[in-house]
């Protein structure tokens, strides 16, 4: 008689197993067939994607606007045409000051001269190819192209010699 149960339980067991297996065969079946397409996916979000990432705004220097003939500068052409004169310390002002200016480890602070020492050794044009161009250090952080914002490389030269010249 035990053995009589033992053949029914191991028969219920197999039976059940088989279509728990069965189950997941239909299932996985269903998923490829119905799944997400992750590249169409991809592709509806890239409009959003850019726009998130998109600068935030230009920075338009002192007498830019009259020179160029361009009317209507925003918050930050305002901000950039304070009448100082000095681009270097508007587009750090701006933009460079949120990591130069933060105390983030591996990222040189302005007025920190020991810090800045091995970078000027290399040369202005070097930190102007670096600051324009971007560069990952040996910290490992990163300076993105013209810090994350959309300046000429003139603005950008005139921010590096503004955080050397307080640097040194």
């Amino acid at each position: 008689m035990s053995q009589e149960k033992d053949k029914v339980f191991f028969r219920n067991f197999s039976l059940i197993v088989g279509a728990l297996a069965m189950l997941m065969v239909i299932f996985a079946i269903a998923a490829r067939v119905v799944g997400i397409d992750e590249t169409a996916e991809a592709e509806s979000r890239a409009p959003d994607v850019a726009k998130r990432t998109e600068p935030m705004g230009k920075v338009d220097m002192a007498g830019e606007e009259a020179a160029s003939g361009a009317g209507g500068g925003g918050e930050m052409a305002a901000a950039g045409s304070s009448g100082s004169g000095d681009a270097g310390k508007t587009v750090y002002e701006g933009i460079c000051v949120s990591c130069h200016g933060s105390g983030i480890p591996g990222i040189p602070q302005m007025g920190d001269a020991e810090a800045w020492v091995p970078r000027i050794a290399q040369g202005k044009d070097t930190l102007y190819t670096h600051a324009i161009q971007g560069f990952t250090g040996s910290s490992g952080m990163m300076m993105p192209p013209r810090g994350g914002g959309d300046y000429s490389d003139d603005e950008v030269k005139a921010a590096v010699d503004y955080m050397v010249s307080n640097s040194q």
